[in-house]
């Protein structure tokens, strides 16, 4: 996979160094609970509302944030996008109660959005020939951040300001890269005909099965990264974060490994079909055995099953589906994602709120049940599209 003649490669760097960004902050604001439940005068189940906010942003915006994509094209939204990301950092650090922290969750939701509906259309017109691995690459530059995430916490600690370093940081390079995406070439957007057969237009079961699985892959590990740490506490693991390097560690080998497969042939309809059910028998494992031992292997089977690209691979068949409207369909996907992150992890919250200690092993078999769920969903993707060759037949 390369870019040609080099000249997207400012742009394809610049993105992917984005979701980079998006890996370390995907569980940031959970890694500070207890500094931010402070700060705002509020709880940790307050937190977890925040982290839920997001959901509710990407809710009232993805399916906008599409169609303007694939109208004004993918460097308006990626610019809108980054700065609104730093104003999300900056504004948490200086939100003075948690109705305003609440409100600062809700736009970085928005800003999500147009960073998804920006980032992978772009890439995949950089590298029309490999969109599936140039969509798991994006996976793999957020699994290398979710990796790098301790070492931000370090960072922070060593700079004596813990925290609001960042934060701050995190805004600062947002801003930078909205600069550098301003003014970096972009591909055409189309790479398909655009007047597609009446059958690629047809929305089927299978279609809305894997737009479903815009919920089911996000929730997988969103409800992991977020929950995990009072999990590994009450298992007694004196330093959670260390779990996080394990996950990231997983996922990172699994994006490559599933790189590899695809290209030899392995259909991504297949590993969104096991890939969900081994997670949920990792999850189990832990459900079953409270070990801290157990709860590293927990976390690799999480990595590497559930945050291996399930999203992403779902995503690139759909923009491959259709191709001259690309943001538009992935957006569909994109919706029931950022349902998720509202949803579920506010169903996190509430199990939190209400259950106390026993709320993480409550929430590792919501996750089971919904990886069993993302599972069914994928089957039926290939029982449609098996029945659609052979009428083809």
């Amino acid at each position: 996979m390369s870019v040609k003649k080099h000249q997207y490669a400012a742009t394809a760097s610049t993105v992917y160094f984005s979701y980079f960004m998006m890996g370390i902050g995907m569980s940031l604001l959970a890694q500070f609970k207890p500094q931010f439940a402070s700060l705002w005068h509020s709880s940790i189940s307050g937190v977890l509302s925040v982290v839920s906010a997001v959901g509710i942003g990407g809710i009232v915006s993805i399916l906008i944030t599409g169609p303007i994509s694939d109208h004004f094209g993918r460097r308006a939204s990626a610019v809108i996008g980054h700065l609104l990301w730093a104003i999300y950092y900056i504004g948490l650090l200086y939100a003075p109660n948690f109705a305003v922290a609440y409100i600062i969750g809700i736009l970085g939701g928005i800003d999500n959005s147009f960073l998804n509906a920006s980032n992978f259309p772009a890439l995949m017109e950089i590298f029309p020939e490999s969109a599936s691995v140039a969509g798991l690459m994006s996976k793999f530059a957020i699994n290398i951040g979710q990796f790098c995430l301790p070492l931000a916490i370090l960072l922070g600690t060593a700079l004596g300001s813990g925290y609001r370093t960042v934060f701050m940081l995190a805004g600062i390079l947002y801003i930078v890269m909205a600069l550098i995406l301003a003014f970096s070439p972009y591909p055409d957007q189309v790479t398909g005909p655009k007047k597609q057969e009446k059958a690629k237009r047809d929305f089927n079961l299978g279609v809305w099965s894997l737009v479903l699985m815009g919920f089911t892959s996000t929730a997988a590990f969103l409800l992991w990264i977020n929950t995990y740490q009072e999990l590994a506490k009450s298992y007694g693991i004196a330093n959670p974060s260390s779990l996080q390097s394990v996950y990231a560690v997983g996922a990172s080998i699994a994006v490559l490994f599933n790189s590899f497969i695809i290209k030899k042939g392995v259909k991504e309809i297949d590993i969104l079909i096991w890939y969900p059910l081994l997670s949920a028998a990792g999850l189990l494992l832990a459900y079953f055995i409270n070990a801290p031992q157990i709860l590293y292997l927990t976390s690799l089977a999480v990595g590497f099953f559930a945050a291996s690209g399930l999203y992403q691979l779902g995503q690139s068949v759909l923009g491959q589906m259709y191709p001259d409207m690309k943001a538009t369909v992935q957006s569909w996907g994109g919706f029931f994602s950022a349902f998720a992150n509202f949803a579920i992890i506010q169903l996190a919250a509430s199990i939190t709120a209400r259950t106390g200690a026993a709320a993480p092993r409550l929430i590792l078999l919501l996750n089971v049940a919904n990886m069993l769920v993302g599972t069914a969903l994928a089957f039926v993707v290939k029982r449609v599209d098996q029945k659609k060759q052979g009428k083809a037949d």
